[in-house]
């Protein structure tokens, strides 16, 4: 089966490196601080925050914004999490106590989570009534509640003013930490470090902007073919290395093009073919991006 992982969904066994910048992330949160992570896309930040929801220790719920389109979902997503954090210790205590004046119900059909919402019931409310749940989990477990939201540019989807409505909350939390995180980066200054932004100083900046270093991903694709019982030698993953610079998807795709071509040991011209093939199937992408820049900034480029 190909090592190599191309995808949303963490898996610790392709994760590369990223090792200080997850030793800062831990100690802001640690101090209390909330935390916005931007990085362009395909720089691994989804993996990145993965990793930290599963691996941190502390409860983190994590939700991304993309492909959730309403207050409704958006709370749900939130109360199932909470709900499987909270049941480890007592379910009845959840579900009597919890529960108990918040604008929504859940229901159990087995062992899956079902939540509920009184069609007389504004978002706002809703939202209100999550920022209470999320109190009364904190206090329970008695220790820092973590919430991350991804892809977070794609609020408005949600609710045009879940920025206005986390920034009141944000101002009175007890003792739960958000982790904001983006890749469009000139809206997310905008919404959080800008004076007229709607959470401005509410949150630490944290840039994931540098590329993997090439001694980590020389090793690491070494390693993973090594261990499906096919050869690179460290000169041609090098050469890998210095055709993606480190970029995190594109030395994942690489390497998955790759192995799927080599045949035992891989050679230089398995190199050249991968990469040829890659060039050409994201060639479309390319496009499209052109065509979104318009003439001026095209000629700008090519100048």
């Amino acid at each position: 089966m190909n090592p190599f992982k191309i995808g949303r969904s963490y898996n610790p066994e392709n994760f590369v490196d990223r090792e200080q910048e997850y030793a800062e992330l831990l100690e802001s949160v640690r101090s209390g601080n909330n935390v916005v992570v931007i990085a362009p896309r395909r720089f691994g930040k989804t993996w990145f925050l993965q990793k930290f929801a599963l691996e941190s220790g502390f409860n983190c719920l994590y939700v991304d914004l993309f492909g959730v389109y309403s207050v409704n979902g958006f709370v749900s997503a939130l109360v199932r999490q909470i709900f499987e954090i909270l049941r480890r210790t007592d379910l009845m205590a959840f579900v009597v106590n919890y529960l108990k004046s918040l604008p929504f119900s859940i229901e159990l059909n087995l062992g899956l989570v079902g939540i509920s919402f009184s069609k007389e019931v504004d978002d706002e409310a809703l939202l209100n009534g999550l920022y209470e749940l999320l109190n009364k989990a904190q206090r329970e477990l008695n220790e820092r509640l973590v919430v991350i939201l991804d892809e977070f540019q794609a609020y408005k989807n949600i609710h045009k003013n879940l920025a206005e409505s986390l920034r009141s909350y944000l101002q009175s939390r007890e003792n739960v930490v958000f982790i904001f995180s983006g890749s469009f980066k000139h809206m997310l200054e905008q919404l959080f470090f800008e004076s007229s932004g709607i959470l401005y100083h509410s949150c630490l900046r944290f840039d994931l902007n540098s590329l993997l270093p090439e001694n980590d991903c020389v090793e690491y694709l070494v390693r993973q073919f090594g261990r499906t019982g096919k050869v690179i030698s460290p000169d041609l993953a090098k050469e890998v290395y210095a055709r993606t610079k480190g970029h995190a998807y594109y030395l994942q795709l690489f390497g998955y093009e790759l192995w799927n071509r080599a045949d035992g040991k891989v050679s230089f011209d398995d190199v050249e073919h991968a990469f040829y093939e890659i060039v050409e199937k994201e060639s479309y992408n390319y496009d499209v991006l052109i065509e979104t820049l318009g003439y001026k900034y095209v000629k700008n480029a090519l100048s």
